[in-house]
């Protein structure tokens, strides 16, 4: 329905719509007041009648300007505050594969001073793993009865590397981040 002066009534879903005019404001009377509201977007408003749609506003004359529709515009893909956790999340992945593809030297610098201060100790024996005794990595008196073997050198362990002496067995502790950890050659005490 419309009259003279251009402003356009309909009803859609139960809701009674009006507006002054195609591409003026819209209006739906609110039925629980009883009273006409303005529709704007964000509002919390019935679905507009079809061909009620916002009309379409352009940047002309403005600083930022609307998209269609009466939206504000949305910030570029390629704005800082959109590329910030896209770059973190790169640095992080990127940090992640050094470390998994590069073990700290730290650790074998420590694994080194660690088997060269056993040098000349004494070792409990702590169980068996397939067969072969294992021993604790951190050394005894050697007069107790806990002692079982004694380091008598320590060698680099690396592929054609020196041997340990007849008499002794070849041991080696794990570290993590160490490919090649040295090997202790130890006396057995009994």
């Amino acid at each position: 329905m419309s009259d003279r002066l251009g402003t356009e009534e309909v009803e859609h879903r139960g809701i009674r719509w009006r507006r002054a005019g195609p591409g003026g404001p819209l209006q739906f009377l609110d039925p629980n007041t009883s009273a006409w509201v303005d529709w704007a977007p964000g509002v919390d408003a019935p679905p507009r009648p079809p061909g009620w749609e916002e009309p379409r506003r352009t940047a002309v004359g403005t600083a930022a300007g609307t998209a269609a529709g009466g939206r504000p515009p949305r910030p570029g893909w390629r704005t800082p505050w959109r590329l910030v956790p896209i770059a973190v999340t790169v640095l992080v992945v990127v940090v992640a594969i050094v470390q998994v593809m590069n073990p700290s030297s730290n650790n074998v610098n420590k694994e080194a001073a660690a088997t060269a201060a056993l040098l000349g100790k004494c070792l409990a024996r702590s169980g068996t793993a397939e067969g072969h005794p294992k021993y604790s990595p951190h050394p005894v008196p050697c007069p107790s009865s806990a002692a079982a073997a004694r380091v008598v050198q320590v060698l680099p362990n690396r592929p054609g590397g020196p041997e340990c002496p007849s008499g002794t067995v070849g041991y080696e502790f794990g570290y993590e981040g160490v490919q090649y950890p040295h090997i202790l050659c130890l006396e057995p005490l009994r």
